[in-house]
């Protein structure tokens, strides 16, 4: 059975979906204190003790502390259960505290999980096996992530995520524009999908390495697909669509300002092969555009309310409106003219009576 579990583990789309499941547990914790730290820095006085400014940066900075350790225990939760909670907590902390980061904190919730099924499958007295979970775990748990990420893997993958670091702040502009485009193809791919989430793993690996270009690259790369599709329908050329679609175009733009990136999924189910391309090439541009021009900001996530917090605003939103553009522009060449249009017109100007 314990060999059995080890196994399914280590399958491609078992650990895909630990990984996955921790990431949902990170990403409120994330929202959170991004927008507590947002808040703080738009109120101001934040270094005057006592003020709501100072407390909202200081909960702010606390919940991005503990980010890793959020991660950790929720791969170790949807691994082996409740018992894994502890010892992924303790992991992912320590991740945080030798510099391992992300990756400290992904290796820290597979051991938690690892720990917890060696345990649940020995066979011990019952009198011994209530306690398991209370004690057994989180003491041999807390032990093992404390030698493995502070004395085996945690300095080389410091000294990995430092080098990392070092590697993009060492970018020139254009090396930076091609990392850029590439995020932005990825989040603008499958907008919300498994590829999208790929691309904000690396953006938060970056964040929580203090990097925060790429968060603002991921933002606009988020926003500009409905944004850009409303363009093209509601602008640019709403001959070409339906009632139907500028009634939803109407709703995407709303989506695109919150960040919702599956406001363009209508019509990307609707005609696949002409809005896809059209969103990546947009999200890739955008996002390459603040990577290029060195534009941060400290949210991973809050659509055009993170205006107030970016370093250059005007950059910040000239980069959306242009990627949002070039997909309304895209999507308008490649989609055909409507033959239907004044057929449906007359269907329905046309006044049937029946009479008895």
């Amino acid at each position: 059975m314990m060999k059995k579990e080890f196994k399914d583990l280590f399958k491609g789309q078992s650990l895909k979906r630990h990984f996955l499941s921790g990431l949902s547990f990170m990403i409120p914790v994330i929202i959170m204190s991004g927008f507590c730290t947002a808040i703080a820095r738009i109120i101001g006085q934040t270094e005057v003790k006592g003020s709501i400014g100072y407390y909202l940066l200081q909960a702010g900075n606390g919940g991005f502390s503990i980010m890793v350790a959020v991660l950790a225990a929720g791969i170790g939760y949807s691994i082996a259960g409740k018992a894994a909670i502890a010892p992924g907590l303790m992991g992912g902390f320590l991740s945080t505290v030798v510099n391992a980061s992300f990756l400290g904190g992904i290796l820290a919730g597979l051991v938690a999980g690892m720990i917890t099924i060696f345990f649940n499958n020995l066979n011990l007295p019952k009198s011994i096996k209530s306690m398991v979970p209370l004690v057994v775990i989180p003491l041999v748990g807390g032990l093992v992530e404390v030698g493995l990420i502070m004395y085996v893997v945690g300095p080389p993958l410091a000294a990995l995520t430092q080098a990392a670091v070092g590697f993009f702040m060492g970018m020139n502009h254009a090396s930076r524009f091609v990392l850029g485009f590439m995020l932005g193809c990825m989040t603008g791919f499958d907008m919300g999908g498994p590829v999208n989430k790929m691309a904000f793993a690396i953006v938060t690996a970056f964040a929580s390495a203090g990097v925060w270009g790429p968060a603002a690259g991921k933002n606009v790369a988020a926003m500009a697909p409905p944004l850009g599709i409303a363009m093209s329908v509601l602008i640019f050329s709403p001959k070409k669509y339906s009632k139907a679609d500028r009634e939803n175009a109407k709703a995407a733009i709303i989506m695109s300002m919150c960040q919702v990136t599956e406001g363009a999924l209508p019509f990307a189910f609707d005609d696949p092969l002409r809005v896809v391309p059209a969103a990546m090439i947009g999200s890739g541009l955008g996002h390459g555009l603040i990577l290029s021009w060195g534009v941060t900001v400290p949210l991973l996530s809050g659509g055009i309310f993170t205006l107030p917090v970016a370093s250059n605003p005007f950059l910040y939103l000239a980069a959306l409106l242009i990627a949002a553009a070039t997909t309304g522009v895209i999507l308008s060449i490649l989609k055909p003219k409507r033959k239907e249009e004044e057929k449906e017109e007359k269907v329905h100007d046309l006044d049937i009576s029946i009479e008895m």
